[in-house]
Formats: structure tokens, sequence, C-alpha cells
């Protein structure tokens, strides 16, 4: 099968880009083709190899047809960048609410983001696909320190680097943590600059900060918590919880979004205030409770994300909708 995305941007630290560059990973018997319709950053061409790439301003129907794929996998593209109906079967993947391009069939990355887009009342919820992302298992780097051995407690956060993802709530949020737990070193991946004093005066000067890549989610084989909190924005999926969880990375998150779904008792915490989010890392701090999550935390996270699952649940989907 000769498969072609269209990915909004075109760097690959997050957003559609990762999306798409999984998928060329989950599914190495496939041709790829993946369209760009933002400029190619040389991190992105690195991390696709050998897999085509090109860059357009608008999806159109001659485009397509030049490529001549089998499936065109449009991932959140918007309705003014699509000059339809394309030559082949296409797939709208939504990762999060908003308009998008008209396509023969959508699929939803998370039951919460489903509800949130389609009609209640009509029976359509009853039937919502939904595809859950392929996310890798991030690459360990060599001499990493075991995390077993360690006495001190790392917790982390991996953010997309925009102001929106870093809001200034966080700094009396990290202030109360850092106090009750004077113990705690912690770690940015991905923090605006502006912000950076100010969380640095929140964890008492125990902290480092890190820019953010692609090469970055390898912090998550040596931190023992992902830490996410936002106080107003809610996460459709959270790739991050799931290659966090890949790592042994213990997620401590919102309860909300897709975050529940990927999360289930025993392999990470999801919190609904600062109290929980204290009762979560009063926990992890034991020895003991942090080996046991951090395995069944990585069993759980292969299972439900890991590559080799994705193949055959894209295939029955399309199998459903075709037949529809």
């Amino acid at each position: 099968m000769h498969l072609m995305q269209v990915a909004n941007v075109g760097q690959i630290c997050g957003g559609t880009a990762a999306c798409a560059w999984t998928i060329t990973r989950a599914m190495p018997h496939c041709r790829h083709t993946v369209a760009f319709l933002s400029s190619i950053t040389s991190e992105t061409r690195h991390a696709f190899g050998h897999v085509p790439l090109l860059q357009w301003q608008h999806v159109t129907a001659r485009d397509v047809a030049d490529v001549n794929p089998d499936l065109v996998v449009l991932h959140n593209t918007a309705p003014e960048r699509v000059s339809g109906p394309l030559p082949s079967f296409t797939l709208l993947y939504q990762h999060s609410a908003g308009r998008r391009a008209a396509a023969d069939a959508t699929v939803y990355c998370s039951e919460w983001l489903a509800r949130q887009c389609r009609p209640t009342g009509t029976g359509a919820e009853q039937s919502v696909p939904v595809l859950l992302q392929p996310v890798p298992r991030p690459r360990r780097p060599e001499g990493v320190e075991n995390r077993a051995l360690r006495t001190n407690l790392v917790v982390g956060r991996l953010c997309t680097p925009v102001e929106r993802k870093w809001p200034s709530e966080l700094v009396p949020f990290y202030t109360r943590l850092s106090r009750r737990f004077p113990q705690i070193e912690w770690e940015f991946v991905g923090c605006p600059p502006q912000l950076v004093p100010a969380l640095r005066q929140a964890c008492g000067g125990r902290v480092r900060f890190h820019c953010p890549s692609w090469a970055a989610r390898s912090f998550l084989w040596t931190w023992d918590v992902l830490l996410y909190h936002h106080p107003t924005l809610t996460e459709s999926f959270g790739r991050v919880v799931a290659e966090s969880m890949q790592a042994g990375c213990i997620p401590i998150v919102d309860a909300r979004g897709g975050f529940c779904e990927q999360i289930v008792p025993g392999t990470g915490f999801l919190c609904r205030d600062g109290d929980d989010f204290e009762d979560a890392l009063s926990t992890t701090a034991r020895a003991c409770e942090r080996r046991t999550l951090s395995r069944a935390a990585m069993s759980h996270g292969d299972q439900l994300c890991g590559l080799q699952a994705f193949p055959a649940r894209l295939r029955r989907l399309l199998q459903t909708l075709t037949q529809d």
C-alpha cells in the first residue's frame, strides 16, 4: 500500500509531524510519502530518513494524483488548505478540536476528542471511530544511570515550546510543590525563555532547563516522573504521556482529556487538584512504590500505544469505514 500523509508543520518536535513520522515507522512494509504545509526543518528531514517529503501550500487533486497513493491521511488539516475532492480515499485524522477539511471518513485520536467534536443526541456518538496514535519507545541514551539505585526524585516536564502550553499559573504551582518536596530535582524541556527566571525561583534553584529537540525525549529515561499540569488547556491525546510510560517514567497528570484513556490504576496518577499532585509525588518518593509503578507503566504503555499494535488497528478501521 502507498500511504500518503499530510502534516501541517514541518517541525518534528511536536504536533502532526511527530504522528506522521511514527506512522511511517509503525508500517515499514508500506510505501510512504509525506507532504508538509509549511517549511520542513533539517531535523525533520533527518528524522524521516529516506521517506520522500514534499512541501505544498495546498492539497490539490492534481498534486495527489501525481503521487498516486492508495490512501491519504490528513492530520488536522484545515478546510482552506484542501481543494477537493481528492482522487484517493481520504482519511481525516483529527488530533484537536476545530474546523477540519472534508474527507471520505474522519477518525479521532481519543474518545474525549470525539465527544467534543461529534453532535450529541443524534445517535452519532454511539459509533465514533477512534484510532489511538502509535507512539514509539523513546531511544534510551548510552550510559544512562539506573533510576532504581537513585535516592533523589527527578521530576520533569516536556512540552511544546509555545507560550500557551506554559501558562504563568505554573509558577505558584511549582512553588507549592518545591516547598512541600525540597528533595525533588526539577527539569523542564521547552520552557519559553521569559518564564525561566520565575520557574527557577519557584523551584528553589533545584532545576535544570533543556532546549526542545526531537532527541529531548531521551530524558524520559532519566526522570522518575513526568508531571504535567495546565489549569485551562485539556490535551486531546497526550503523546508525551505514552512516550513516558514506555520509558518507565511515571506520569502524574491532570485528570482530563485523553490522559484518562491512557492511564489506568497502578500505571500513573490522574490528579484533580493540588492535593492530588502532592499525594502522587509522596507515593512515588517511596523507592519500592516507584519501581512497581515504573514497570507497570512500561508494560501498559507498550500494549496501548506501541508500534506493533497500530497496523492491525488501522486495517480494521479502514475495513469498517469502507464497508459503511
